[in-house]
């Protein structure tokens, strides 16, 4: 980013400024007091650091450094976006946002509008305090001060590092030893996080070179499953190689810093992925406002099994779910209730059939036992109100349907209904005539064969499990089968989504069942929905999200071996 910095530094007789330009060009403009900062200001009110302007997605983005703020146009923000004629108040300086000129992104002028006159001055004649009223002279309090820091900054704690632990010494067995045995806490630069707190005061577990900072080797004794955050082979610009740990994840800080949630970790590529990564698919996106429409991962082929990510507002071809499975949604969410097969009519809920797991995130899977077999069962014969064949395999239901009339036939306790041809039948079945030659056997079982053959190809075979089912045929063997059922479990592999947090509203607010004809509709709610409530970091309207609220960074799935990394 190329900034012009115009100094206005006093009026001149005409009324004008003297003024003196200055031209920066750097991914972040810092302001404030320090060395480091691009926009030197000296006013001892100012802090080291106090703000920073960035551009993103072609605005410009300030953020208040610190515990800091900072006004636009007399509102008190700590991060804004600015455009043109804002004007800035930071401090005793003022900043306003001019028009841009050819060749800079961005114009601004800064007055040093409130001086601090003679309150300084002021300051230091009421500080009356000097070091030889309390002694002795400057040269040795600086002396004892020094004496008393290499003391207990670093005698005290090497003592206590040799005394408190033997060698292959547990926690259980370290032995107390006063004051002395815990000066090596002093070294401490801040509160473990909550991940590491179970470490205690055992330093060593991770600090195993004296003055040298922690390697990577040391976490990946616990963290082996982190690997890149994309394939370095396709996106070398996502590589991890040569990166210390330490470099993002700051520990000694509690649980601020040890994991970056800031947009800005994100943005800082994806606004401009194009531009970083070629070959990506994905599109430029900043924050949540701006974020593009979902696209699932659907089953393209079912042989071979493929997948593809469509966007769920395309139009043509329209998004499908290929399940292979037949479920009208609209049918089960009646208002007036669905027909029970004992003659109720009972209104369904979603949460009659999708139902959370322990931790909400994901759903349970569905089961025909548990939620289906209530209202469709799976009986084939009338005489046999008791009997029903299994789900979940067509070969051992169609062998069930067969030794159930093989039993019937050798028992003798069928009646004949006509359903197949008496004329040519060999075997008549009337009650209690049990076969008893091995002909009246032979043919009581072929008769039960070619009954189960005309159940399973008629509408308690065939046509019931199709009524679900998308039913293929086997060419080889002339016979059909029940196509295998996909349903997916994650319409976003590479993201995450918690039910629980949205338990209050009604799952018909983002899924729109109730209008759902077929088990093909895409039942995801699309972005617009999620940002009714959601927003990005600045939002002060809505829930903030961040980018890492719904995505992770490191993929087991591209790990690499820790050598490597």
């Amino acid at each position: 980013m190329k900034v012009l910095i115009r100094h206005l530094l006093k009026k001149t007789r005409s009324g004008g400024y003297a003024q003196r330009d200055e031209d920066i060009e750097s991914p972040a403009i810092r302001f404030g007091r320090g060395s480091e900062c691009e926009v030197h200001l000296t006013d001892p009110r100012i802090l080291l650091i106090q703000l920073e302007i960035t551009e993103r997605s072609g605005e410009l983005y300030l953020e208040g450094q610190g515990d800091s703020d900072f006004q636009v146009n007399d509102q008190i923000l700590t991060k804004s976006t600015v455009k043109t004629g804002d004007k800035i108040h930071l401090g005793p300086y003022d900043i306003e946002v001019l028009d841009n000129e050819d060749g800079y992104d961005a114009v601004l002028t800064i007055e040093y509008s409130r001086p601090l006159g003679d309150e300084l001055e002021a300051f230091k004649k009421r500080s009356n305090t000097q070091f030889d009223s309390l002694g002795l002279s400057t040269r040795g309090w600086a002396w004892v001060l020094f004496i008393g820091i290499i003391t207990l900054g670093i005698l005290g704690p090497l003592t206590a590092y040799t005394i408190k632990y033997k060698k292959n010494e547990t926690v259980s067995e370290t032995k107390k030893n006063g004051i002395l045995a815990t000066a090596d806490k002093i070294w401490l630069s801040g509160p473990h996080s909550s991940v590491h707190a179970h470490f205690g005061d055992r330093c060593e577990t991770c600090h195993t070179d004296a003055f040298q900072q922690v390697g990577n080797k040391v976490c990946f004794d616990c963290h082996d499953d982190a690997g890149h955050h994309a394939d370095p082979s396709i996106f070398p610009s996502a590589s991890l190689d040569g990166q210390q740990c330490q470099d993002c994840h700051k520990e000694h800080n509690g649980d601020q810093g040890l994991l970056i949630t800031t947009e800005r970790f994100c943005s800082n590529c994806h606004s401009e992925i194009l531009d970083v990564a070629e070959n990506s698919k994905l599109k430029n996106v900043s924050n949540f406002n701006e974020h593009p429409q979902f696209r699932p991962t659907l089953i393209k082929t079912h042989q071979p099994l493929t997948f593809e990510r469509v966007t769920i507002d395309q139009k043509k071809p329209k998004p499908i779910d290929r399940s292979n499975l037949k479920f009208p949604h609209n049918k089960h969410l009646k208002e007036n209730g669905v027909r029970h097969p004992n003659g109720t009519r009972t209104v369904l809920q979603c949460g009659f059939c999708h139902e959370p797991e322990t931790g909400g995130v994901a759903l349970l899977p569905v089961s025909f036992e548990k939620h289906c077999a209530s209202c469709h069962d799976l009986k084939f014969e009338p005489q046999a109100p008791n009997r029903e064949m299994p789900h979940g395999n067509i070969s051992l239901a169609k062998e069930y349907i067969i030794g159930t009339y093989a039993e019937f036939a050798l028992r003798g306790n069928f009646i004949e209904s006509n359903t197949l041809n008496d004329e040519t039948s060999t075997f008549r079945k009337l009650i209690g005539d049990k076969p008893d030659t091995k002909e009246k056997k032979k043919a009581a079982l072929e008769w039960a064969e070619a009954k189960a053959e005309e159940i399973v190809q008629g509408r308690y075979g065939r046509g019931l499990c199709g009524e679900c089912h998308q039913i293929v045929e086997n060419k080889k063997t002339g016979r059909w089968d029940i196509a295998t059922v996909h349903v997916p479990t994650k319409w976003l592999p590479k993201s995450f989504f918690n039910h629980k947090p949205h338990k209050d509203r009604e799952c018909t607010t983002c899924h729109d069942a109730t209008k759902s004809e077929k088990a093909t509709d895409i039942l995801l709610p699309s972005i617009t929905t999620c940002q009714e409530c959601h927003g990005g970091e600045t939002t002060t309207t809505k829930v903030k999200s961040t980018c890492t609220e719904c995505h992770g960074f490191h993929r087991e799935d591209l790990m690499m071996p820790k050598e490597k990394i």
